[in-house]
């Protein structure tokens, strides 16, 4: 759809609105089910798949860096955690990217791995930090199971999407 060299000027602000509905559809869905489990939504995760393929290491890394911080700083007041978190995700998948024939099943636990992943590696530091204090089963079957059954909807609905809006015709 769009040139590589407009759509980088663009694709910082498409990832910072994806992570703030991210974050706002995640909370719509622990209002919805009055807190006994908490769904989260990786929009953001589901973009940066796609764009690891269009878009050079270094590029990303640096913009995952900044809004890693943005994220820090806006949900957790603890620099650091999304910093290190955005970033290391991103190297991962460029790192897997070699060694991986994408087609959409790749890509559908490409994004699942990533999700989890993304998540415990965010939890342990926090529990390394001792920000949270989390039993491991209220994790997985609270937070980690929901939040995998969201990402597959979510990739199942918007992956033709995203492969047409980082497609080089």
């Amino acid at each position: 759809m769009l040139k590589k060299e407009t759509m980088k000027y663009y694709f910082p602000v498409l990832l910072f609105l994806l992570m703030l509905l991210d974050g706002h559809l995640t909370r719509m869905f622990v209002e919805w089910s009055k807190g006994t489990s908490m769904a989260s939504a990786h929009f953001l995760i589901l973009v940066l798949l796609f764009g690891s393929l269009k878009f050079s290491k270094r590029y990303l890394l640096v913009t995952t860096l900044v809004l890693g911080i943005i994220f820090d700083a806006y949900y957790i007041g603890v620099i650091g955690i999304y910093a290190v978190a955005m970033p290391f995700m991103v190297f991962v998948m460029y790192s897997m990217s070699s060694y991986i024939h994408f087609n959409i099943f790749t890509e559908f636990f490409s994004m699942i791995i990533f999700v989890t992943g993304y998540e415990l590696f965010t939890l342990g530091v926090q529990l390394i930090f001792k920000l949270v204090s989390v039993n491991n089963t209220y994790f997985i079957t609270r937070y980690l199971g929901p939040t995998l059954l969201l990402t597959m909807i979510i990739f199942t609905i918007f992956v033709f999407p995203c492969k047409k809006l980082f497609s080089d015709e």
